[in-house]
């Protein structure tokens, strides 16, 4: 097995469109690590340069502490798996499966012994005769999964792989993968724009945006330590609420919005002392929010009023859009009592987990 690890590596396409800008990662031997980010925020590109599928502007690519650059992708000891599966439409399972061993000449028997164990792995012994055509799309990707085993690379790299699936075969795959991460014990980079994925699957995760790299690290010091504005509300679903105003000085601090004035625990009073009478963004995951009927006692509570626009039943918990008069925001109960569309609710904020983003670089204070 092996690590991978990029060294100010760019990727830039006619001479201007810049897709991935100055990018550092140090992916460890045996680490499941998550690209993520908004289409076209250069993390298909940076694993396509990983593959040896896109060549590098600038800067260098390890794999197992060698440099590979000029290497081509055959001879890189990496499997892919694509989005659109990929499998020879003619070929039966076990034939696609076989079929990059057959191109690198293994024996019959080695061969005959690779599929089977992955077939066994993946579960689709009873696939091996059918064609690509027979299939589920599920089943497809397995066989998909299952050709990049039997090579044993050093390196599994997957490029959105479960986008095609449906909502409920996504939860049972990306498990699947999970799984088969620690059966395998091998590296995967893994490329998704899902971050309920990303959040799931990851020992590790990189949030790109434009080409560059905002912030890798563990799914729950990203949620609850986000490095700023657009990772805070990029992780997370729903995601987190903000809204920008003053902080102000008065007996204490105080964010002021215009129409909303909340008290701010003395926690960030030290950090926030320097944006007095300065404008700044103020962040707020859902399950922070409740109306003043459900929430519990809280040290540092802070209210707004608000109307109730929408209310999402989602089995276990409730998902409600309130509007402020200025501002929108998306609150996570486990309440149900009381939840009438077109009512006034007040807003309870619990400020003990409130962020604060600078106003200008919109890093977090």
């Amino acid at each position: 097995m092996a690590g991978v690890k990029l060294e100010h590596v760019s990727k830039i396409f006619d001479k201007e469109v810049v897709a991935v800008n100055d990018v550092n990662i140090n992916i460890e031997d045996k680490e499941f690590m998550v690209l993520v980010g908004p289409s076209g925020c250069g993390k298909s590109t940076t694993l396509r340069m990983i593959a040896g599928l896109e060549d590098i502007s600038d800067g260098k690519i390890y794999i197992d502490e060698k440099i590979v650059n000029q290497v081509p992708p055959k001879d890189r000891d990496i499997a892919m798996v694509f989005q659109n599966y990929a499998l020879y439409p003619h070929m039966s399972v076990f034939q696609n499966m076989a079929f990059g061993l057959k191109l690198r000449k293994y024996p019959k028997k080695e061969i005959e012994k690779r599929v089977q164990e992955a077939a066994e792995i993946l579960e689709i012994q009873p696939l091996l005769n059918r064609k690509p055509k027979a299939l589920s799309g599920g089943q497809r990707q397995r066989v998909a999964v299952g050709r990049a085993i039997v090579r044993k690379p050093k390196v599994f790299l997957f490029d959105e792989p479960l986008s095609n699936l449906d909502a409920k075969l996504r939860v049972q795959m990306r498990t699947e993968i999970s799984k088969l991460h620690n059966r395998l014990e091998t590296t995967m980079i893994y490329v998704t724009h899902d971050q309920m994925e990303a959040m799931t699957m990851g020992n590790r995760i990189v949030v790109m945006k434009d080409g560059f790299v905002h912030q890798v690290d563990s799914p729950l010091n990203l949620y609850h330590g986000p490095v700023n504005k657009f990772v805070a509300g990029f992780i997370g679903s729903p995601s987190m609420n903000f809204m920008s105003g003053v902080i102000q000085k008065d007996n204490g601090l105080f964010f002021d919005e215009g129409n909303i004035r909340l008290q701010i625990p003395e926690q960030y009073h030290q950090k926030l002392s320097q944006y007095v009478d300065q404008k700044v963004y103020f962040g707020i995951r859902p399950e922070n929010i409740s109306g003043s009927k459900f929430v519990q006692h809280l040290q540092n509570p802070a209210k707004a009023k608000s109307m109730l626009e929408v209310v999402e039943p989602m089995g276990n918990e409730f998902f409600l859009y309130l509007n402020t008069g200025s501002h929108q925001f998306v609150a996570r109960i486990n309440e149900e009592e009381d939840l009438t569309v077109g009512k006034p609710i007040d807003l309870v904020f619990n400020m003990e987990k409130a962020h604060f983003f600078d106003a200008t670089t919109e890093d977090r204070i």
